[in-house]
């Protein structure tokens, strides 16, 4: 059971603990839960962390951990209780000899109530054994790669059926290994966040599940039409923990106030409520008169009120939004607030060992991303810490959350209720954040090549759903990509990069699009050896399949050539990277709501220290890709999209002598207000002799939140422009003198 946490009072046990690996599992028996342990032979670490990042490195197996404090008198009608944020991936624990219990999961937080354990004023003994095994299932050949350098081992392959509920910590296409039979390298274990005591009165506010609802009201009087009345309403569903045997009878009161913004007007209301022993869940709603609505950044303020609930003696804080994300299942379209809404999106992971993920990295990240106007992020298939989603709260970033389940899972019974239980937890720790829009329980839960695979979609993700939509009946809880109008398109790296797009289906949601490149040589020298580095075209394939130069992707679907030299092959991989990026996402953006809603590059950044598809690698260094999409990502767009049979994205642009080269003009315009007087500008450059050889300037209205073509460009290529490169210059200019976008297009003559 979730409960809430925030602003109660806490002791921090982390820091400096005591571990010792049980490489042969017989620590119970030689009783490393006891109190009284010698430790002479157990090591340091800190606590929280990734052991993987320590001495301990990849390690698969049970290491035990140990730490001692000394807690306060506990007062008269408290209860204390012992608080894990995280633990990968089986954690039992004792404190003072005594077994707490157990606990399965990565991102699910967790708690033991100790009150009656804990020792005041004297040394207490803290006992964890994280058990983080290597995933039992069968890796098979796929079949898909035989005919490359690579040895059997390195070629591709699948899980034919994963135990584990971890998502992207355990199998996914970026991280060591992860096309070939070691793609579970890479171990994600540990005690990864807090650990605390916490200090709740003997009856408390355990829960509340937060939904906002704007009021609607048909206008009898004006149009007939049903519209907003200015208000809302703010349901919730209280659970309340009487842990005497007494029955208690008190009022639960709700305050609802601004948080970050201004404003006088307060909300309060007050309900009786008669407690018996135990949990009690109660429904309450506050109706807020004029209510101020949670937007995007890019489309209001992301209002934030703060509710108090109070009872008897407890308290608690809870920070949300009010806002409707609705989907329309027939058009695929979303509507924030009743306002259909385009999201330019973004994928993102902080890291593959979610201990080093901070504030300091988000804020960063974000602010970055914010400059890119970003809207929307989806995380998947991973769940980040509490505090992140925070911050898209406070930014106004959309959240779409795709729970930890990658690939090829098993279906059995056994492991839909366990992943069930996870994925209950899971949505309560995260369905108050306003910033939480749309749901995915599964990530890709199909695309497996295998004769015979589990059946994910029809089994465990239907009860997936019934699950999470017992914590969010509201919003929009989607099944696994390639199902109800969301698909993947990472054209030239996933797919083959000769696909000529014109005859491509396109549906609503593209939750990944995008490419990959090798980062530069700097962060190539942290993990491939030197010796390696040093031979191209490399003799060694396996180690460069290992770390993510995956070769079939690369050679077979992007068809790049090695060149001369790793650097050339870097600056190759690299241009391929941005200039296909570029023009998918101008692709996409030209089919602004005919039919695409949604799109999220893949990904911010690489997960770890590897061959990756981020805008930045692992240590935040720029791939050229990143200054490219900044280009496109504008909320107003120029575009070109040349007439091409085949039209290949990420590929040069190459027109024949005698024909012309003919090009829709596009304009996207992403804000809700009118762009007046817009001045569109265009020309067509020899670049070798630096002459313009077409152009137009028009001025133009553009309409809120469209997509047009207010112009073609007809060039007849004649024969002295045989062997020339050209440049088509693009340029959206407000009325103010405010450049809204500016974007280019090469292409040659032949």
């Amino acid at each position: 059971m979730i409960m809430l946490h925030e602003g109660r009072q806490k002791t921090d046990l982390t820091g400096i603990w005591k571990y010792k690996i049980d490489a042969d599992l017989n620590g119970e028996e030689a009783g490393f839960y006891q109190a009284d342990l010698d430790l002479s032979d157990w090591k340091d670490i800190a606590v929280p962390n990734n052991w993987y990042l320590t001495e301990i490195g990849d390690y698969f197996g049970t290491i035990w951990f140990r730490t001692e404090f000394v807690p306060k008198k506990i007062k008269d009608r408290e209860r204390v209780f012992l608080r894990f944020g995280a633990v990968d991936y089986i954690a039992d624990v004792w404190l003072n000899d005594v077994y707490l219990g157990n606990h399965e999961g990565i991102f699910n937080s967790f708690e033991f109530d100790v009150t009656n354990l804990l020792k005041a004023g004297e040394k207490n003994v803290l006992v964890v054994k994280d058990t983080a095994e290597r995933e039992t299932t069968e890796y098979v050949n796929a079949k898909m790669d035989e005919d490359t350098p690579l040895s059997e081992p390195y070629r591709r392959h699948q899980a034919v059926a994963i135990e584990q509920v971890k998502g992207h910590m355990v199998d996914a296409m970026h991280r060591p290994g992860s096309m070939t039979s070691f793609r579970q390298d890479g171990n994600s274990a540990g005690i990864w966040d807090v650990v605390e005591l916490v200090v709740r009165p003997d009856v408390f506010v355990e829960y509340a599940k937060i939904s906002t609802r704007v009021v609607i009201k048909k206008d009898w009087l004006g149009d007939q039409q049903d519209k907003p009345d200015g208000t809302a309403m703010v349901s919730l569903d209280v659970t309340l923990n009487n842990t005497t045997k007494e029955v208690v009878t008190s009022g639960l009161d709700a305050l609802i106030s601004p948080s970050n913004f201004e404003s006088d007007a307060i909300h309060t209301r007050s309900r009786k409520v008669v407690l018996s022993p135990g949990r009690t869940t109660v429904k309450f709603v506050v109706t807020v008169e004029e209510a101020k609505l949670w937007w995007t950044w890019d489309h209001g303020h992301p209002n934030l009120y703060n509710l108090k609930l109070s009872f008897l003696n407890d308290s608690v804080d809870i920070r949300f939004g009010i806002k409707e994300c609705v989907y329309d299942e027939k058009t695929g379209e979303l509507f924030l607030n009743g306002k259909k809404i385009f999201l330019r999106g973004m994928r993102y992971i902080s890291s593959l060992w979610m201990s080093e993920a901070n504030a300091e990295m988000w804020n960063d990240d974000f602010q970055k991303m914010l400059k890119m106007n970003i809207n929307s992020i989806r995380i998947g298939s991973h769940v980040e810490k509490d505090g992140l989603y925070s911050l898209c709260d406070e930014l106004g970033l959309l959240m779409w959350q795709v729970f930890p389940l990658h690939y090829c899972v098993s279906d059995s019974d056994d492991f839909i209720s366990r992943a069930s239980d996870m994925t209950r937890d899971m949505g309560m720790m995260l369905t108050n954040h306003a910033c939480m829009g749309m749901w995915s329980v599964y990530k890709e839960p199909e695309i497996y090549f295998l004769p015979d695979k589990p059946n994910n979609y029809h089994r465990l993700c239907k009860v997936l759903k019934e699950t999470l939509k017992q914590v969010d009946p509201v919003r929009w809880v989607h099944l696994g990509d390639y199902r109800e109008g969301v698909m993947n398109i990472m054209l030239g790296c996933c797919n083959d990069g000769d696909v000529d797009v014109n005859d491509k289906i396109i549906p609503p949601h593209i939750v990944e699009f995008g490419n990959q490149a090798l980062p530069c040589m700097e962060t190539l020298k942290t993990f491939i050896p030197e010796d390696k580095l040093s031979v191209w075209p490399p003799e060694d394939w396996d180690i460069w399949e290992y770390w993510g130069l995956f070769y079939s992707n690369t050679f077979k679907f992007a068809k790049l050539p090695m060149g001369n030299s790793l650097e050339e092959f870097i600056e190759i991989t690299q241009d391929y990277e941005a200039n296909a990026v570029k023009d998918q996402i101008e692709f996409l953006r030209q089919r602004k709501y005919y039919p695409v809603s949604t799109m999220y590059l893949y990904y911010w950044s690489d997960a770890c220290a590897m061959i990756g598809s981020g805008l930045l690698d692992y240590y935040r260094r720029k791939y050229k890709v990143y200054d490219y999409m900044q280009q496109v990502y504008t909320q107003v767009l120029i575009s070109l999209e040349p007439t091409m049979h085949p039209y290949r994205l990420g590929r040069e642009k190459v027109f024949e002598v005698g024909n012309s080269f003919t090009a829709k003009v596009w304009v996207n315009n992403d804000h809700w207000h009118k762009v007046e007087n817009a001045t569109i500008a265009w020309e067509v450059v020899d670049v070798a002799e630096e002459k313009v050889v077409a152009s137009r300037k028009f001025t133009l209205d553009l309409l809120p939140d469209s997509v047009e073509i207010p112009d073609h460009i007809v060039l007849p290529l004649l024969a002295e422009y045989a062997g020339k490169a050209f440049k088509v210059n693009m340029s959206v200019v407000g009325l103010d003198g405010e450049v809204h976008s500016e974007n280019w297009l090469d292409f040659k003559v032949v």
